[in-house]
């Protein structure tokens, strides 16, 4: 039972059909040689009752006279048939007055028991209803001839028995005509079988074949393989479910398109960065893990650079997201072409990019020299100008290179090091690489100290402000103050430039503007209360991109102004970079809007400095131009420089605007402003930004400032 079940359907139904057909060809023969030894005895039968009914016919007369000789010669004339075992003719007393023997009485007795018990067919012939043909006995009549007379006599007399035939059969010659007969039939059921087999053969391979076909394509898709069938045979109702496999198929197909596709998706964003099809994060740590592995194995080095793209932020900022992303689609591009295939470039987030370079010396100088050469090519290829979007905009990437295993045998520490490398190219004026060093290290942790301590710094009262007075030329007077954020940590001043871009970063600019914005109305309340600056002093507090662009800007900025210097006009001036102006939407509008409506100034700061071109000057109307110090420090030696000024002025006064002049430090300069046109000036030829009693004390003894004698009135 088992080994039929492991048998396959077709093997199966080839198996049931073969048992059907041997069956039926048996059941077949079985009739057929019934049929033929059936006519074959009877037509015998028929032939020995003829031949004993002619020998007593024949040999009644014989037989009523006594002539025994001619009851002998006449028997000896059945000598030539085989199928005569013994013929003799008897009396009516039972004796025997001629006999024709084969055989000896005893042998053919012998061998009659033999037959009879040997073949054992004779008997179920026999008990089946067949006619017995081993002995046959016919009795001969007298035909009413009493004596010699009676020959002649036209008497009718009744017919008595006066003798009788007895013919036994050749059992033998029965054999030969059964074992001729089986034969015969056994032939004709192995042709019967034969044809009978291929046939069925045939109509079950017409049945099969597709069944076993789709049974392989059943298998194909268990293993994957999809393809659709096509049946030729095997009917109608065979053909309809090869139709309904195919449709089967091609929804399997497209399901597993859809799997395949969905699969690919997801391992893509698990291992690729969306925007530049780069490895991400996680692909970046097993490439470094085998990276550090092939390195230990071929006893050489690696190097992996960390880079950042300078000045991005204002890119953004500047010229919209949508922009900022196609220059890094641009710059991945670039790095793809200025690497080796056994290279990796990843992309960290941001405009951080980290390469891994294989295959190194394991000689560190070597190593370092291979390492520069590469972030040297690709700092080349980088510099050349994007165009995107009709703009052509030139970028430069601070790299910072650590090696392995020289500075670092596990990836985070590498890519720790890396990245304080990189912060120490920005600091040596950005646009090239530096290598690690251990000492970097110290200003790493204190990048994070200083991010952890900036988050405590208003509740530990760490931050001030100090004041740098605005000087007018024309009138001598001083018309307000910037006020300037600064930051005590652990006994330790912190420059700005250090953790202003630190507070934009981490968010706590929000907070920390408030509190600027706060403090120096809070100051300007005092100032005027001591009568130290008249009502037309203003004081100017620096704006950061992020707190221009949040929505509840304008009313906080409000609420503070009504809450500490209620119904005053102009005496706060908002100075904002290029960059918070360059991004024109409903909502920086509506800002701009809304505090201009309440009488704020605005001033651009760093004017001339930015990436864009001036349209914001059209869309935002502002009150002051601020010409940025690294103008003014060369305007007296460098052409330049004073071109761009005159242009500056020029442009302001066109505009309707006031232009003041930062970082004003020698007579000369202030005398090249003043004859350009710029009679507002700011810097360190009045005044260095002071505390808010300094700038008290400042303000009482103004009228003996120096400043004077090179501008009396």
């Amino acid at each position: 039972m088992r080994l039929l079940q492991a048998l396959t359907m077709a093997k199966r139904f080839n198996l049931l059909n073969a048992a059907l057909v041997l069956l039926t060809a048996l059941c077949v023969g079985f009739i057929v040689t019934y049929t033929l030894l059936a006519r074959q005895f009877e037509a015998r039968q028929e032939y020995n009752l003829a031949l004993a009914a002619l020998l007593a016919e024949t040999s009644e007369y014989a037989v009523y006279t006594h002539q025994n000789p001619l009851l002998e010669s006449q028997i000896s004339r059945l000598a030539d048939l085989p199928d005569l075992a013994n013929v003799a003719i008897l009396d009516n007393h039972g004796q025997t007055l001629a006999e024709l023997r084969r055989e000896s009485a005893a042998s053919t007795s012998d061998r009659t028991a033999d037959s009879r018990s040997s073949l054992n067919f004779w008997r179920w012939w026999v008990v089946s209803g067949g006619q017995g043909f081993s002995e046959i006995n016919q009795p001969i009549a007298s035909k009413g001839f009493l004596d010699e007379d009676a020959l002649f006599l036209d008497a009718q007399a009744k017919p008595r028995v006066i003798g009788q035939v007895k013919i036994s059969m050749n059992l033998a010659y029965f054999e030969d005509i059964l074992r001729n007969t089986f034969m015969l039939v056994l032939a004709v059921v192995l042709v019967i079988l034969a044809i009978s087999l291929a046939v069925s053969l045939t109509m079950t391979a017409r049945i099969t074949l597709p069944l076993k076909r789709l049974g392989e394509a059943a298998h194909d898709v268990i293993e994957g393989r999809l393809e659709p069938v096509s049946l030729q045979s095997g009917g109608p109702e065979l053909r309809e479910l090869g139709k309904a496999f195919n449709l089967m198929t091609n929804w399997l197909g497209d399901y597993r398109s859809e799997v395949q596709s969905y699969q690919a998706m997801l391992e893509r964003q698990a291992f690729y960065d969306d925007l530049t099809g780069l490895a991400n994060r996680t692909l970046l740590k097993d490439h470094l893990k085998l990276a550090m592995a092939q390195a230990h194995r071929r006893k050489n080095s690696a190097a992996l650079l960390f880079l950042d793209l300078d000045r991005f932020k204002y890119v953004n900022d500047t010229l919209g997201h949508s922009f900022g992303d196609n220059l890094l689609q641009d710059v991945a591009n670039r790095l793809r072409q200025q690497l080796r295939a056994c290279d990796t470039v990843a992309r960290m987030g941001g405009d951080e990019f980290i390469i891994i370079l294989n295959d190194l010396s394991l000689n560190y100088d070597q190593a370092r020299l291979d390492a520069g050469r590469v972030a040297q090519q690709i700092g080349e290829a980088l510099s050349r100008p994007f165009s995107i979007n009709e703009h052509d905009i030139s970028t430069s990437f601070s790299v910072g290179i650590a090696l392995y295993p020289h500075d670092g045998q596990d990836g985070e520490v590498l890519t720790r090091n890396a990245d304080c490398a990189m912060y120490e190219a920005k600091e040596h004026g950005r646009n090239t690489y530096r290598f690690y060093n251990p000492s970097l290290q110290q200003r790493g942790v204190r990048r994070l100290n200083l991010e952890n301590g900036l988050k405590r710094a208003l509740e530990q009262n760490e931050l001030l402000l100090h004041f740098q007075p605005k000087y007018n030329r024309l009138n001598g007077r001083l018309v307000g103050a910037e006020a300037l954020l600064r930051w005590q940590f652990q006994d330790l001043w912190v420059s700005p430039a250090e953790f202003i871009p630190l507070a934009e970063e981490t968010g706590l600019i929000l907070p920390i503007g408030e509190w600027v914005l706060e403090t120096a109305l809070i100051t300007l309340a005092e100032w005027r209360n001591a009568g130290l600056v008249d009502n037309d002093f203003h004081v100017g507090v620096n704006v950061a991109p992020p707190q221009f662009w949040h929505p509840d800007f304008a009313k906080r900025t409000l609420e503070i102004l009504s809450r500490r210097l209620p119904d005053s006009s102009g005496i706060l001036e908002l100075e904002l970079t290029e960059s918070c102006l360059l991004r024109p939407t409903e909502e920086s509008q509506r800002t701009f809007k809304t505090l201009r409506q309440a009488g704020l100034r605005f001033a651009v700061d760093d004017f001339g400095t930015g990436y864009s071109s001036l349209s914001y000057l059209k869309q935002f109307p502002l009150d002051v131009l601020k010409i940025d110090q690294s103008f003014v420090r060369d305007c007296i030696d460098d052409p330049s420089d004073a071109t761009i000024i005159r242009a500056i002025i020029a442009m302001a006064r066109g505009l309707g605007l006031e232009v003041i002049a930062e970082g004003v430090e020698t007579v000369e300069q202030a005398a090249f402003l003043n004859q350009e046109g710029c009679h507002l000036l700011q810097g360190y030829l009045l005044a260095k930004p002071m505390p808010a009693q300094d700038f008290a004390e400042f303000c009482r003894g103004f009228r003996a400032h120096p400043i004077h004698a090179h501008y009396p009135r």
